[in-house]
């Protein structure tokens, strides 16, 4: 990655069971009545509720310096308070990094992290901003922020933003992560699209994570390894380490396959289309 980058048919996929193909990926118009269709699967949804697992403490892009700045928000949705939060700046090579914080009253200061309090429902944002050379890397917020015995419930997210004069800024937005030892990711390398990755080794020892590029019919199209030192990112060109997948979309199986306790990863990227305008793209974990 160039870190000087400048009525409506209803699709549903169709999963059969039975008698019919379980061996071919397809898709069809949903058929039968919009409202009731849409009326059950609403139903359905509202029952199987999500709950934040509580361990989203890696905000997983951090890019500040020459064109970038990020800026960091927490919001605490809970029924407790957040007294003593702190969260720490981490460069690429997992060392604390000092950027320069912007106060709402316009007061700038250097530090390498934040303390932080929340009240319920409560919100602050930290824009963040380097010097000529950019910085890229992580953030990392201290488990004990918001533990999970207690009612509060802590969000966070980064917005990158990509600043040229000669165009529009370039924005994305990346929600806090856990850390897993496998995670996936879509890649779409046709019609001149690229894609970055963004690759974190959490533990305190060097990992080496494998990423399987795979065909929409699952098959195998190119496995490569990126050896990470402990606490690493690495930006990462999919299309430029797999060539093979140029003109090609698919999903990257991302696993760490050495390391000395849990292969502790997480993995986001930004696609980038043909004029270098980019969005995220998130990495999710398998059930």
């Amino acid at each position: 990655m160039n870190l000087k980058l400048g009525g409506a048919l209803c699709l549903a996929l169709s999963v059969s069971v039975g008698a019919q193909d379980l061996t071919t990926a397809r898709f069809e118009a949903l058929r039968g009545e919009p409202n009731r269709t849409f009326s059950e699967i609403r139903s359905a949804a509202e029952r199987q509720s999500v709950t934040l697992t509580g361990s989203e403490f890696i905000i997983p892009q951090l890019l500040v310096g020459g064109e970038w700045t990020t800026t960091l928000r927490f919001t605490n949705r809970g029924t407790a308070g957040i007294t003593a939060g702190r969260a720490v700046f981490a460069d690429n090579t997992g060392k604390p990094v000092t950027l320069t914080l912007s106060q709402p009253s316009g007061a700038t200061s250097s530090a390498a992290g934040i303390t932080f309090g929340l009240p319920v429902g409560g919100m602050i944002e930290v824009p963040l901003s380097g010097d000529a050379n950019t910085v890229f890397g992580h953030v990392l917020i201290d488990p004990a922020t918001c533990p999970a015995t207690l009612g509060c419930s802590l969000y966070a997210e980064a917005t990158l933003r990509n600043r040229n004069s000669t165009r529009p800024d370039f924005e994305s937005v990346f929600p806090s992560e856990t850390a897993s030892e496998l995670q996936y990711m879509l890649f779409d390398h046709r019609n001149g699209y690229s894609s970055v990755l963004y690759l974190i080794n959490l533990n305190t020892s060097a990992t080496t994570a494998e990423i399987d590029f795979r065909s929409p019919t699952n098959a195998s199209i190119r496995t490569i390894q990126v050896s990470l030192q402990s606490a690493e990112t690495q930006i990462l060109t999919p299309h430029a380490l797999a060539p093979e997948t140029i003109g090609l979309q698919g999903t990257m199986v991302i696993r760490a396959v050495n390391a000395a306790t849990r292969g502790l990863i997480t993995a986001t990227g930004l696609r980038v289309n043909p004029s270098n305008s980019f969005t995220p793209i998130r990495g999710f974990v398998p059930r």
